[in-house]
């Protein structure tokens, strides 16, 4: 089956390359502005205009492309009775979200699917958009920040990556991007049936920031290797606005989330039903949509830890004596739980503010013991276990200062940090006999059980995933 998309949209793009279609993108390149005020003149219905700008999409490519299917799509906003298309100029869209700002609007999506320049079927969908109240200073500042990205969507902006510019939706996810992408694929699939498609399933990794999450390339390199219908990105939430974002994103059609900092409380809080293992760490960074229409939070961290530490080592035993964590921050406290799950008898805990270590150390168990900063060097002969926690070693970060010399050789030395691969800690460990694991592993295999419960499939983690995520 040929399919042609009418549309450079990247959004759509990445739609139709989500639910396994091959197809072509072409610019139909149609006079947008003149037809909508002709028809606007006539007084057409909203949902005409927009099918008829569809339709003029889909229309033009198919005559250059007989015997393909070719699907057009436009969308156009409705507010007050007023019909608005995508902005002229960054003072319109300054004009555009200053009416928007506080109040409901229509976003009218037409789809049209056209074959030998015949129509062969059509779909109206119309979401509710409840925008937050805006300040003027807002209203700039986003202008400034996103006018390259949003000039070319309806009402000028881009719901896949500012979600958080709204309080309430009453719509599908694909409806506001603009594909309408169940629709189609039952269409094409009563006209198709050799060729079966399923509906895209949508999860997402949410911070802030976000930008430098590997989270997308992971979860992308799963879903295509497993030819899995889905997606996954990328969603920057400020704080303040965590809890209503997520519940309108789960209302609009994800499965669930990958929580990063500094949201993982807040996820925690949000849950209807909390693992074992999150309430235990006191955070959250898998949310999950169950059957039930409830949200499950679910901690990884310390099964990401864990898988990997016993990947990479045939020899650490649990139970051979202490360990030692450096850092008290929210891994530190995913670390803590899972080294005394496994059955480490006792861990000093060491920070570099030795009041934040005690308050963790207060939290999960007595089997933890605070020492100082200073006092690391003189713990190592007794530990069978090294955590490196922090930040320290990290590429663009100040170096951990730890000197190895009296390391216990039977102990395991491992290093959260994956930026540099192998940091100057496990190169000392190395050179003093002592196994090392690395942190790479513990990103990959704590993304797991989310997969697995957002798209089906238990996925593997592999060289060429490592290497991958890596670049």
């Amino acid at each position: 089956m040929d399919l042609i998309l009418a549309s450079q949209s990247a959004t759509r793009r990445r739609i139709l390359n989500a639910a396994r279609m091959d197809a072509q993108f072409i610019s139909p390149q149609i006079d947008e502005e003149n037809i909508m005020r002709s028809l606007s003149a006539e007084q057409a219905p909203p949902r005409d205009i927009a099918d008829t700008l569809a339709e003029h999409k889909a229309l033009k490519i198919s005559r250059k492309n007989p015997n393909s299917w070719v699907i057009g799509c436009d969308q156009i906003l409705v507010f007050e009775g007023e019909i608005s298309g995508k902005p002229a100029s960054p003072e319109a869209l300054k004009a555009s979200l200053s009416r928007l700002s506080g109040q409901t609007h229509r976003l009218i999506t037409a789809n049209v699917i056209y074959k030998d320049s015949k129509p062969l079927w059509r779909h109206i969908s119309i979401s509710h958009m409840s925008m937050r109240c805006m300040s003027p200073a807002e209203i700039d500042a986003y202008v400034e920040t996103h006018w390259q990205d949003v000039k070319q969507s309806a009402g000028g902006y881009h719901f896949e990556k500012t979600p958080d510019l709204f309080t309430v939706v009453r719509g599908n996810w694909f409806d506001i991007m603009g594909l309408s992408i169940g629709p189609i694929i039952g269409f094409l699939n009563q006209n198709h049936p050799s060729i079966p498609f399923q509906t895209p399933k949508l999860a997402a990794i949410l911070g802030h920031p976000i930008a430098q999450s590997k989270s997308p390339l992971m979860h992308g390199h799963w879903l295509k290797k497993n030819q899995i219908s889905g997606d996954y990105i990328a969603i920057d939430i400020p704080p303040s606005r965590f809890e209503s974002t997520v519940r309108m994103l789960f209302d609009v059609g994800f499965s669930g989330f990958n929580v990063t900092i500094p949201h993982k409380e807040k996820a925690l809080a949000l849950a209807d039903d909390i693992s074992p293992e999150a309430q235990r760490i006191g955070a959250a960074n898998t949310l999950i949509k169950m059957d039930n229409g409830k949200i499950r939070g679910d901690n990884t961290d310390g099964y990401g830890f864990m898988t990997n530490l016993i990947s990479q080592s045939n020899t650490w035993q649990p139970a051979a004596g202490p360990s030692l964590v450096l850092g008290a921050g929210g891994a530190a406290r995913a670390i803590l739980v899972a080294l005394l799950d496994a059955g480490v008898p006792k861990i000093y805990l060491c920070n570099r503010t030795r009041d934040r270590a005690e308050d963790l150390a207060s939290d999960i168990s007595d089997c933890i013991e605070v020492i100082d900063w200073q006092d690391k060097e003189e713990i190592l002969p007794k530990v069978f276990t090294v955590v490196n926690t922090t930040s320290l070693g990290m590429t663009g970060k100040p170096a951990l200062e730890f000197d190895l010399t009296n390391i216990n050789p039977r102990a395991l030395v491992a290093d959260l940090i994956y930026a540099p691969l192998e940091t100057q800690l496990l190169k000392d460990a190395r050179a003093r006999g002592c196994d090392v694991v690395g942190g790479i592993g513990m990103l990959l295999h704590q993304g797991m059980p989310g997969f697995e419960a957002w798209f089906g499939m238990r996925p593997a983690v592999d060289e060429e995933l490592e290497a991958l995520v890596l670049t």
